[in-house]
């Protein structure tokens, strides 16, 4: 790929309604640069992200320099907007999203499939940052497995797109200040923007009203006459570059963003353009022909990097070596040169440029149409073999058939009140914990059953238990541990079992309290304590690695152990709940033990395919859970529970 030569050859024929500058070109790299960086590896540039920032200001000054030109000379139309919009936006991104569909049908599992399916609907539709608010967190870890999470932009962008030129003519005709709009309408956003932030990062984040200051700061732009005078664009560049280069450098996704973190790139993109391109930085640095040459091929650049990680990442189960991911870079960069080279030119100057529009649109249609029939199709499970289709479209009732969800184990939306009172169990065995904890409930409801003794739970979602323990996944978790507490203290249970998915919480300062706790529980009365350890975590869910071990496997078996794709840190704290239990005098019982040997980890119990032991990273089945519990039964731990009736 030779990126100066697709520059020299497009220079020419690029549109004059503005002037082309081929700095602007320039920053187009610059930003487009720092996000794909970014998403390579968040330590290399941390504040990468931005680059969609400053493109935000570029796509306004364009946008809006083209408007208020065509406005001016009277030659404006929304028919003929839109058909550059399209010629523009569509190749790439019909492309892109075709070949993200094709690309799932073969990779993906059901549910990965499905939810590709909403991913490029939302896409086609230019709603995906809409759909994304929605259902995920761009900063999210998983949302590094989301292939067209990128599109959010694009979504912001159109919305303005629908917008903008209408608000613009219309201020036109009545003879409105056109610079007051913009500053009263940016000044809005810039506000909410930073007022919202704080308190909801993710809905200022994706939604347009507050990034409409960025796109108007870029409007702003048009409205301005000629650069100044030579030393102060001097001046203005450089404090342009310095501010983005800050703003890569200083800001992570550790804080709230965008709110006024948002400001330094877009002032910095927002001088480097008032700049003009005379000035030192823009002349020499951006408008080189290899800043120029990427600045071309910067939109399907963005469009194909992102989908190419995500695929990756999904199929390695995590994140890719660095070799791979810089093989992934760089054919990003050769797909991108190819779309511009031998689609979007062809498109948008050549000999299709009048008859590709109905094509162009038709073909968004079908795309769109493509993702709502992957989603009414539930991930299209008839893709597998049928020996695997309970694997690929793999649903389990978990919470609301087995778990008491919304009585005994609470939701995340739930406090310590909805407790009802038949979740107390005197003089027989109460569960407490979160729902590593409930998914122990359906087995010991059946030995319940079988051995006649009374059943409870205190649980809820992200909650050890644990006084005083502060949950980054629920603030009331202290209240519904107190309350739990008081109640196990006044039903004096013949065993109390305590359990909670520990690995994720043993870093957690506050896990120094589960000491007191037990110790408090002795003082209450409460005799028999069972402390249960973590259980086996898979990465990413069991039923993804064993779709995965069928589809590798040369003989097409799904294996009963693995010793691979486990979270190893699991045994480490395996034994170190084992020790604090010794140390505490109370029963200690090793639900990893169970369920692993040297062979590896149980997957699926007896013959049935399906059966298998949990339906996600950890959370048992009700059949793992059935597993476990008559270990747990049989174990001299639960002694005084081998015949309860005899024993009451």
């Amino acid at each position: 790929m030779n990126l100066a030569r697709v520059a020299i050859a497009s220079v020419a024929s690029r549109h004059a309604e503005i002037g082309y500058r081929p700095d602007i070109d320039g920053l187009r790299a610059v930003a487009v640069l720092s996000v794909v960086i970014f998403h390579a590896d968040h330590g290399w540039l941390p504040g990468g992200f931005v680059g969609v920032d400053i493109f935000f200001v570029i796509s306004g000054f364009l946008i809006s320099s083209i408007i208020l030109n065509d406005l001016s000379s009277g030659s404006f139309s929304i028919a003929t907007f839109y058909a550059k919009r399209i010629r523009r936006i569509f190749p790439a991104l019909v492309t892109v999203l075709a070949a993200s569909w094709l690309a799932g049908w073969f990779m993906l599992t059901a549910d990965e499939f499905k939810s590709l399916g909403a991913q490029i609907a939302a896409g086609a539709g230019f709603a995906a940052n809409i759909y994304f608010w929605l259902t995920s967190d761009y900063f999210a870890s998983s949302s590094d497995l989301l292939p067209e999470l990128h599109l959010w932009s694009l979504g912001v962008e159109e919305q303005f797109y629908v917008m903008w030129p209408m608000l613009l003519a219309f201020a036109s005709r009545r003879r409105m200040n056109t610079v007051k709009l913009i500053v009263l309408l940016g000044i809005i956003s810039l506000v909410l923007n930073i007022l919202i932030t704080p308190h909801d990062p993710v809905q200022t984040f994706f939604l347009p009203y507050a990034r409409l200051w960025e796109l108007l700061l870029g409007a702003l732009l048009a409205t301005a006459g000629q650069p100044g005078s030579m030393p102060l664009n001097q001046v203005k560049a450089s404090v342009g570059v310095a501010l983005i280069a800050a703003t890569l450098i200083l800001v992570d996704n550790s804080a709230s963003f965008p709110g006024w973190r948002a400001i330094p790139p877009t002032i910095g993109a927002a001088l480097l353009i008032s700049a003009g391109a005379s000035a030192w930085v823009n002349r020499y640095f951006l408008s080189n022909r290899v800043a120029v040459g990427i600045g071309l091929i910067s939109y399907p650049l963005y469009l194909w990097h992102w989908p190419l990680l995500a695929f990756a990442r999904t199929a390695a189960n995590g994140e890719p070596s660095l070799v791979v991911r810089l093989l992934l870079v760089a054919s990003s960069f050769l797909l991108a040169w190819a779309t511009y080279e031998f689609l979007e030119k062809k498109v948008r100057f050549g000999s299709f440029r009048r008859s590709a529009v109905k094509p162009l649109a038709t073909g968004a249609v079908v795309i769109l149409a493509a993702g709502l029939a992957t989603v009414q199709q539930g991930g299209f499970v008839g893709r597998f073999p049928a020996v695997v289709q309970f694997l690929a479209d793999y649903k389990y009732p978990q919470y609301t058939a087995g778990y008491r969800v919304g009585s005994c184990f609470l939701r995340p939306d739930q406090g310590p009140n909805d407790f009802r009172s038949e979740c107390g169990a005197a003089g027989g065995v109460v569960l407490w914990g979160d729902s590593h904890a409930a998914h122990f409930y359906p087995g010991l409801l059946k030995a319940s059953s079988e051995r006649h003794f009374p059943l409870g739970q205190f649980n809820a979602a992200s909650c050890p238990p644990i006084i005083g323990f502060k949950s980054a996944g629920r603030a009331n978790c202290p209240e519904i541990n107190q309350f739990g507490f008081d109640q196990i203290s006044s039903l004096k249970p013949r065993t109390l079992v305590v359990s909670a998915d520990w690995t994720k919480y043993v870093d957690n300062p506050d896990f120094a309290n589960l000491r007191p706790t037990l110790e408090k529980l002795k003082a209450e009365g409460v005799g028999h304590i069972v402390l249960i350890g973590p259980v086996p975590h898979w990465r990413p869910s069991l039923p993804k690695i064993l779709l995965d071990s069928f589809n590798e496997s040369p003989s097409h078996t799904v294996p009963d152990r693995l010793r691979t794709e486990l979270n190893d840190s699991v045994a480490k704290t395996d034994r170190q709940m084992r020790e604090l239990a010794q140390e505490m005098n109370v029963e200690y019982f090793s639900a990893f033990e169970s369920l692993c040997s040297d062979e590896g980890c149980l997957t699926k119990l007896g013959d049935r395919h399906d059966d298998l032991t949990a339906w996600d990273y950890g959370h048992l089945t009700f059949s793992g859970s059935d597993y476990v519990t008559r270990r747990l039964m049989a174990d001299p731990s639960m002694r005084s529970l081998v015949d309860f009736r005899a024993g009451q």
